[in-house]
């Protein structure tokens, strides 16, 4: 292939990758809205009070998975934006960068799961409701979007090195 080629298919990956990770980074958005809506729902928020805890004799542990699904929304929320940000990076040529950001967003979403996950066993998964499994099943499909753009993010990558005669 011609230089000229090669550049033209590269711009066209970027853009493909940039419009992937806008894609992505708006699927993490819509799963944090969906998990603070299965998350109000539930009674779980009235558990973030020791006293309330406490009192319904679940003790500690409903607080502590009540505090745990929190921490998840601040999670995918900052993996969203880490996936944002690596679509800028790579925007910009700046492709190391964007191989951590996107390693980082995958790391983050797998943390989220886990502790998002924690609400699934008792005492708090007698409190939760069904609309709660649609936010697990949606940080899942998050994870799997994330891991994909790595492999967006190689083909980018692969027409930027240089080529052996």
């Amino acid at each position: 292939m011609s230089r000229a080629a090669l550049y033209k298919k590269s711009e066209e990956l970027k853009q493909r990758y940039s419009l992937y990770g806008l894609f992505a980074t708006v699927f993490y958005l819509v799963a944090v809205l969906v998990g603070g809506a299965a998350y109000a729902s539930s009674n779980l928020p009235v558990y973030l009070s020791l006293n309330a805890a406490y009192a319904s004799g679940y003790g500690t542990s409903v607080f502590v998975q009540s505090l745990l699904v929190l921490l998840s929304f601040i999670l995918l929320a900052a993996g969203a934006i880490l996936m944002f940000l690596s679509r800028a990076t790579t925007a910009r040529g700046e492709f190391t960068s964007s191989k951590r950001l996107v390693y980082s967003s995958i790391g983050v979403t797998a943390l989220a799961i886990v502790f998002s996950a924690s609400a699934i066993f008792p005492p708090a998964s007698r409190v939760i409701n069904e609309f709660f499994y649609l936010y697990l099943v949606l940080i899942t499909a998050a994870l799997g979007l994330a891991a994909y753009s790595t492999l967006l993010l190689k083909t980018v990558v692969q027409y930027y090195t240089p080529r052996r005669k």
